[in-house]
């Protein structure tokens, strides 16, 4: 069964002429999900953190501030780009499709992780342009435009013809409705073995959001915080699903 079908079947059924309080609906979402770690899930994590520290992702740098001054500019690698780089080396990699590249800080952190980067099929897309660097970089390839767009979504489908990806990494508008968008389109259309989201914690429709894909998921949803609070500040959360 595909992502929507399989998220659709976790929520709660509606009565035809009424719809519940959005606030009863969390609280039952909540209550339904089991938080039992999965233990092969969190070594797992442990291990790609691990694999990262000796990996060089010190020219995978964020770029503009999203958070302060927007006149900032951020020439700082992240832990989480450790993080990344270490999964897509531990996990073996290659096909990787990133909803928000930003700066591309992320999309190089994952490069850098890759096993044979002349192997590499990194596509990225954001509705910014800002690194020209990233369009001239053996492996990645870059699209300005709306993921959730029919062009955007088209383009990728050719692009990764109909093949099975690695990973999904979703990093883009941080609210409940484009997100769980982004997720069930590409989950659905790309299969990937893995799913990344940042910011899980980030506001109340990131939540909402960790909630309704852990009810989906099961003991295959962890955050990743809860495993090496070094990889992102608690407050914001770093999600990571085995499909």
């Amino acid at each position: 069964m595909s992502i929507v079908g399989r998220i659709g079947r976790s929520l709660v059924r509606l009565d035809a002429g009424k719809l519940p309080d959005t606030a009863e609906l969390d609280e039952n979402i909540r209550r339904r999900i089991r938080r039992t770690q999965n233990e092969e899930l969190a070594t797992l994590v442990r291990d790609a953190w691990t694999v990262g520290q000796s990996i060089d992702v010190s020219k995978s740098v964020y770029g503009p501030s999203h958070f302060a001054d927007p006149n900032e500019f951020v020439a700082v690698a992240f832990p989480y780009y450790s993080f990344l780089a270490g999964l897509v080396r531990n996990e073996k990699c290659s096909s990787i499709f990133e909803i928000g590249s930003h700066y591309g800080g992320s999309t190089f952190a994952m490069l850098a992780g890759v096993l044979n980067p002349n192997g590499a099929h990194l596509m990225t897309v954001d509705v910014t342009d800002l690194n020209d660097t990233l369009h001239k970089t053996t492996g990645i390839r870059k699209l300005t435009g709306d993921a959730n767009s029919s062009a955007i979504l088209k383009e990728v489908v050719v692009a990764f013809d109909a093949r099975p990806i690695d990973l999904l990494y979703v990093d883009a508008a941080h609210n409940f409705l484009p997100t769980i968008i982004n997720i069930g389109l590409y989950s659905t259309l790309l299969k990937p073995r893995f799913i990344v989201i940042d910011d899980i914690c980030l506001n109340n429709g990131m939540r909402q959001l960790w909630d309704v894909l852990s009810l989906t998921f099961g003991d295959q949803a962890i955050n990743c915080v809860d495993i090496v609070p070094t990889i992102r500040d608690a407050v914001v959360g770093f999600g990571l699903i085995r499909t």
